[in-house]
């Protein structure tokens, strides 16, 4: 093994789910509007994979924000403006903590592994969470700069052939079973999901861990 990849939001920075979601819900129904949450909710997952699949036109997330809003704001009448509203809620995500392990982790793996982040996310919203955590690695990979969202395989071919590796070279981490496990899995790529909230389940991946310290020793790398 040459190299690790380490999903972001989930796995090295704490995410908060649901939130934003549920603050237009709020502002649909300041409007005077009744919505059924579960369906809303739905439909707002479904509308964010309808525009990150592989045969869709690149949209960067915050553009995809923008337009589920505005989707959602024209359906009810809201008089609103969606992107103040989306870059509202969004600068929460410059705010995001990592978790407490990922420095010492990470800068143990350096020393061994060529470590870098894959994550569906925007630049700006990425370099900002690193640079308030002190989060360095070797490279940074995001779907704004790959131009695609995990788990299409373009994404994660594009990492391999930029550091010139192969599948078995590899070891991918990430708390998303569809993005981070089946998605590198079907290159060939070694798994491991991070199971923070214990839910457990075997979903393809190679190993299971709750906490990164725990990826130590499968890398071979000493925890003290």
């Amino acid at each position: 093994m040459k190299a690790i990849i380490f999903d972001a939001f989930g796995t090295l920075f704490k995410v908060t789910a649901g939130g934003s979601a549920r603050a237009i819900i709020n502002n649909i129904c300041m409007n005077g509007n009744g919505v059924d949450e579960n369906a809303f909710l739905k439909e707002w997952k479904t509308y964010y994979k309808e525009h990150t699949g592989e045969d869709c036109a690149f949209m960067t997330e915050r553009e995809i924000f923008i337009s589920r809003i505005r989707m959602f704001y024209d359906r009810y009448g809201v008089k609103r403006d969606a992107e103040i509203d989306a870059d509202t809620l969004l600068a929460g995500a410059f705010e995001r903590e990592a978790y407490p392990e990922v420095n010492l982790v990470l800068d143990k793996l350096k020393k061994k592994y060529l470590v870098c982040i894959g994550s569906n996310t925007d630049n700006n919203v990425l370099e900002s969470v690193m640079s308030k955590n002190g989060v360095k690695v070797d490279k940074v990979y995001t779907s704004e700069n790959l131009k695609c969202y995990k788990p299409n395989s373009r994404f994660f071919k594009d990492i391999l052939a930029d550091n010139s590796l192969e599948p078995q070279d590899v070891l991918f981490v990430g708390d998303s079973i569809s993005d981070d496990i089946l998605g590198p899995k079907d290159l060939g790529i070694k798994t491991v999901w991070i199971d923070r909230k214990c839910c457990g389940g075997d979903h393809g991946q190679d190993y299971t861990i709750s906490d990164l310290t725990d990826l130590l020793p499968i890398c071979g790398v000493d925890v003290l």
